[in-house]
């Protein structure tokens, strides 16, 4: 009888914790105002749970430790996963996410967007991109090119 109750107790735990695993805030506001204290961009990685390349993006790119390095330098970096059920806050208003990633009209992964502190959307990387280029493009974004210049035109 006892092992029932503790075996009953295990499973109301575990699908507890699985219920509620994938609702998470993911606040574009409050990361905003954090930025414009320290002059830095928001990424956002929109991914999907089954996309190879998403997966390949986040195994190899993002886990790169020089990617890793300019990232905690000079980004804020969040990550939005099409198959779970959070919700994404942008100009007070509150979102699942894929009523956010049909707002900003993404159906493509993975995508990478850049905002600026003026919450506008400064770039965007649609699908893998391999570790030189990722770099190529945070150096594009840290050192605010995109003002000026095309990134096909930066060096």
């Amino acid at each position: 009888m006892i092992f029932f109750k503790k075996l009953i107790l295990i499973f109301l735990f575990l699908s507890n914790s699985l219920l509620f695993a994938d609702h998470k805030i993911i606040n574009i506001d409050k990361l905003t105002n954090k930025i414009e204290q320290n002059d830095k961009h928001i990424i956002v990685f929109f991914h999907m749970n089954y996309c190879p390349y998403c997966t390949r993006m986040e195994k190899r790119t993002l886990a790169d430790q020089t990617i890793k390095k300019i990232i905690g330098k000079d980004f804020i970096f969040t990550h939005v996963n099409i198959d779970e059920q959070s919700k994404i806050i942008f100009e007070n208003k509150t979102y699942t996410t894929k009523e956010y990633a049909d707002y900003l009209d993404i159906d493509f992964f993975p995508t990478t967007l850049f905002y600026d502190k003026e919450k506008e959307i400064v770039y965007t990387a649609r699908g893998y991109r391999k570790i030189k280029k990722f770099k190529r493009i945070l150096n594009f974004i840290k050192t605010k090119s995109y003002q000026n210049l095309d990134f096909f035109d930066f060096k």
